[in-house]
C-alpha cells in the first residue's frame, strides 16, 4: 500500500519573514473537515473575528480569480454560515495542540 500523501500549504510570505504563530490548520480526509488548533486567545470572541477575517480572504480569493465578485462570495459564504449553524451536518474532528 502507497504511503498517505498530505498537501500541505506553505506559511504566508509575512509569517515566514517576520514569524509567527499557526493556530489553526484545515484538512479534508475522505470528504470530511479535520481541524488542529491551539488556544492562542483569552476570548472565544476572538474567534469569531478571526473567522470573519477568514471568510474576508475568501472571498477575496474568488475576486482575484475571476469566479465571483467579492461581494457575492462573501454573502454566500455568509448565508451558508448562518444555514449551518442552525443545522450542522458533520461537527468532524477536532485535535487541541497546547
Amino acid at each position: 500500500m502507497a504511503e498517505p500523501i498530505v498537501h500541505e500549504l506553505p506559511a504566508p510570505a509575512e509569517a515566514i519573514r517576520l514569524g509567527g504563530q499557526e493556530v489553526l490548520r484545515a484538512f479534508i480526509v475522505d470528504g470530511d473537515l479535520h481541524v488542529s488548533m491551539t488556544n492562542a486567545f483569552e476570548r472565544p470572541a476572538v474567534w469569531g473575528v478571526l473567522l470573519v477575517d477568514i471568510a474576508r480572504h475568501v472571498a477575496r480569493m474568488y475576486s482575484q480569480e475571476g469566479t465571483a465578485l467579492r461581494d457575492q462570495a462573501l454573502d454566500e459564504i455568509y448565508r451558508t454560515f448562518q444555514a449551518e449553524w442552525s443545522i450542522p451536518d458533520n461537527d468532524g474532528q477536532t485535535d487541541v495542540i497546547n
